[in-house]
This record gives C-alpha cells, sequence and structure tokens, in this order.
C-alpha cells in the first residue's frame, strides 16, 4: 500500500499526470480510450499548451474588461504561466522592467503602475 502512496505522488509531479487529467477533462473520456492512446505524448502536451495559452489570453481580456476579479484573473495568470514555464511575473510593470532589461535598458524604478 506505502509503494501505491509513493507512486501516486510521484504521478501527481510529472508532465503525465497533467497532461491525462487535462485530456480527461476536455474529452470527457477515460485515459484508456484509443483516443488517447493513439497520439503521442509530445503531441497532447503540445495541445495542451496551446489549450493553455488561448487560456491565458482570455483570462487577460476578461481581467482588463473587468469581467472578472484582477485578483483572481492574476492567480490563475500566475499559475498557467508555472505550468507553461513562463517567467512572467503577471504584474505588467514588473514586466516591463524586465523587457527593458532585456533589451540594455535602465528601468525607471520610481515608476507606478496605472491602476
Amino acid at each position: 500500500m506505502a509503494r501505491l502512496r509513493a507512486q501516486a505522488k510521484h504521478n501527481l509531479k510529472t508532465n503525465d499526470y497533467r497532461i491525462r487529467k487535462w485530456w480527461v477533462e476536455k474529452y470527457k473520456r477515460p485515459a484508456s480510450d484509443p483516443l488517447y492512446l493513439s497520439r503521442s505524448w509530445p503531441e497532447w502536451q503540445v495541445e495542451m499548451f496551446e489549450d493553455m495559452l488561448t487560456q491565458r489570453e482570455i483570462i487577460v481580456e476578461r481581467v482588463a474588461n473587468g469581467e472578472v476579479d484582477s485578483k483572481d484573473g492574476l492567480a490563475a495568470l500566475d499559475g498557467l504561466n508555472k505550468i507553461l514555464g513562463d517567467e512572467r511575473t503577471v504584474d505588467p510593470l514588473v514586466d516591463k522592467w524586465e523587457r527593458e532589461l532585456d533589451a540594455g535598458k535602465v528601468p525607471n524604478l520610481d515608476e507606478v503602475a496605472n491602476d
């Protein structure tokens, strides 16, 4: 039993689990379905990332339009960015400063975000 719990904990930390869970939720079919087994893991991973990138754009738009509370939206964006391996902070001002640093410019750290 302990070995099974350890395996389950390990599975939760892998992208394989995340992809399988995403697939089951998206297609409403079991992971043993021939459709899931018909494509390679990297193919499903690309599709999952495409869905997450699309979801990220939707969240940004909904926060900008005031349809979603900015705190909830930023938390959702932060979670998506972590899964996607995106290092952005989801704070537009900090992201601007990082872009300026990347371009070799010195950012104005006294600048205040416009709310």
